[in-house]
């Protein structure tokens, strides 16, 4: 929906807090440390995948990468294009079908969106990620662990009234469940959003699959992947995402 894809453009704009994206400091410090533990020392070409408005991109342009974005929503990929500095290009497509194209240094894959995806897409993707990659090169993949999404779909139901926010921009009331299928691993999230002057009701949904190391192990070993390291964060340290996220580096 271009005008979901609007709204949400606002909350990855939106600087007081990191649900959408995370804000400009920590994104400014996460590309240092990438810059410093994972990539040659001469400037690479980067393969952002699910890169939003673009913010990491343009962050390691100013160090001196050429890199390439992907995303399939229209108001991202739009403010991303306008914003671009030189050495970076962006595409509005869906990372399913998109061609990633070759000879890359690192691929990015960040903040849970490898999650999103069902296993037989997520491995396909990873297919697509090694294809991408020079001989020897990275894949940085920042998944939402097992425990996180199952915590996620354990959560009560609730509701909440807005005069305007992500899902309307008119005043509405929000119906919020959430499931666990254990069986996939996966947590889902439903939302009734109803209009407080029409009483429509438009639904939403959103899908996430858990992974832990175990899990994610042999789906990198089925794409061609070689050795493999975790960190506890994109800063290679502890913080307070440390249960939510874990950062996986693994070789081509």
């Amino acid at each position: 929906e271009p005008a979901f894809s609007q709204r949400m453009l606002r909350e990855h704009l939106n600087q007081q807090h990191d649900a959408a994206s995370r804000r400009k400091p920590k994104i400014k410090k996460q590309v240092r440390w990438i810059q410093e533990k994972i990539l040659p020392p001469t400037p690479s070409r980067i393969l952002d995948l699910g890169c939003g408005p673009g913010f990491y991109c343009a962050e390691f342009a100013t160090l001196g990468h050429v890199c390439q974005g992907i995303d399939f929503s229209p108001a991202s990929i739009d403010y991303a294009r306008r914003h671009a500095p030189p050495n970076c290009t962006y595409t509005l497509q869906d990372l399913r079908s998109a061609p990633f194209g070759t000879g890359y240094d690192l691929v990015l894959f960040i903040f849970g969106e490898f999650n999103v995806f069902t296993a037989q897409d997520a491995q396909a993707i990873l297919h697509k990620a090694h294809a991408a990659l020079r001989p020897g090169a990275s894949l940085l993949l920042e998944i939402s662990t097992l425990d996180a999404v199952e915590q996620l779909g354990n959560q009560p139901s609730t509701w909440y009234s807005s005069p305007g926010g992500l899902f309307s921009e008119r005043p509405h009331l929000c119906l919020m469940e959430s499931f666990w299928e254990d069986a996939s691993q996966t947590a889902t999230e439903r939302y009734l959003v109803i209009d407080a002057e029409t009483a429509e009701v438009t639904r939403y949904a959103s899908s996430t699959r858990g992974y832990d190391e175990g899990s994610i192990l042999p789906m990198l070993a089925e794409a061609g992947f070689g050795s493999v390291e975790f960190f506890p964060s994109l800063t290679g340290k502890t913080s307070q995402e440390v249960d939510e996220f874990l950062v996986v580096h693994a070789k081509a």
